[in-house]
């Protein structure tokens, strides 16, 4: 005998669901916004973005993680209640990301695209049913082909690729451990530069030496 439900092609909202996943955000507004402010072809090699246009950045990121949070049930920390000191890793990133929001700074300090394409991938087969996404939270095996990769500042830094993205691409940190990735990039380009620069000199010395 059929249920009610089956034969009205509809669910108990009480049943317990078998895909539990945290439903991430569309993040579409988030990256339009991001690409008007960060150096690319189609832009003034020498352009520099308002603050407020990097100030909706952060914005936007917050709101997206902050669908995320809400579609999870967690709830948002009393009044007065330090998120540092929370176990909650997206309640730490969504009010780090409004608090630089008030104060953006002159540019975008996260990494490039090609950064977050060179990160190491984790096979499925090194992943075990315990990991998880320390952004979302879920399983990483719960996807049947799962995108996981692993931060360069520990080996047990992993995370699903479409969460820790956004995150590295606007602030170039680890979520975990705030290894800055972007500044490490920065001070290597500017060693290079040195060099460069330290070369032609040695050049223009011996032509008129």
């Amino acid at each position: 005998m059929s249920t009610y439900e089956i034969e009205h092609n509809t669910t108990d909202p009480s049943a317990p669901t078998q895909n539990t996943r945290r439903r991430r955000p569309d993040l579409s507004t988030f990256f339009a916004t991001l690409s008007e402010i960060t150096p690319g072809p189609d832009h003034r090699p020498h352009a520099v973005p308002v603050p407020g246009d990097i100030s909706a950045a952060f914005y936007s990121l917050a709101e997206a993680l902050e669908v995320m949070r809400r579609d999870a049930g967690n709830p948002q920390p009393q009044d007065g209640e330090d998120p540092a000191h929370s176990e909650d890793l997206l309640t730490r990133m969504i009010q780090t990301l409004l608090s630089e929001a008030d104060t953006p700074p002159r540019e975008v300090e996260g990494v490039s695209e090609e950064y977050c394409d060179m990160l190491d991938r984790v096979p499925k087969s090194a992943l075990d049913d315990s990991q998880i996404c320390p952004i979302c939270n879920n399983p990483f095996l719960e996807d049947e082909y799962p995108l996981v990769v692993g931060l360069p500042c520990h080996p047990t830094h992993l995370f699903d690729l479409d969460c820790v993205r956004p995150w590295l691409r606007l602030r170039g940190t680890c979520p975990l451990d705030r290894t800055d990735f972007a500044k490490q990039l920065r001070d290597k380009a500017e060693e290079r530069k040195k060099l460069v620069e330290e070369d032609d000199e040695e050049e223009w010395d011996g032509m008129y030496g």
